[in-house]
């Protein structure tokens, strides 16, 4: 009798994780082709630890999805080198295929060689004008 509970049990349970494990799939089926292109103009180091933070929830549910951060203004203190306290996620993200792009205007307003910039970061004329040509594309706009 204890056997046949245990195997009632155990059927029970895998299909309540066979359904988990369905509902997982078509979650992530439902972020499919998603590209989101992030604002960052803050100098806040808080708000770019958020920042990683979210992007390590938004990878663990939808890892296809298409990343770029932008970032001009105080948000440029996050790519430099002496600035960034999230130099090893923003090298981690980039690995993974996560845009991270510095203003080139901001970076000569603010006297920042391309040198300082953290690894797994790159450089883009404008950054305004990159995230108008991400929306143009079809991007999704989060300002941070």
């Amino acid at each position: 009798m204890k056997k046949i509970l245990l195997l009632a049990l155990l059927f029970v349970a895998s299909i309540g994780l066979n359904a988990q494990t369905k509902n997982d799939q078509k979650e992530s089926e439902t972020f499919q082709g998603l590209k989101i292109v992030f604002q960052l103009t803050s100098a806040d180091t808080l708000i770019h630890q958020n920042l990683m933070n979210q992007l390590k929830n938004y990878w663990s549910v939808a890892p296809d999805t298409k990343f770029e951060v932008v970032c001009h203004s105080g948000g440029l203190n996050m790519l430099v080198k002496k600035n960034s306290v999230v130099q090893k996620d923003i090298k981690m993200y980039a690995d993974k295929g996560v845009s991270f792009l510095a203003c080139e205007f901001a970076m000569k307003k603010r006297g920042v060689s391309k040198e300082e910039l953290v690894e797994g970061s790159n450089t883009v004329l404008s950054g305004v004008l990159e995230i108008a040509k991400k929306q143009q594309e079809g991007w999704s706009y989060i300002k941070l």
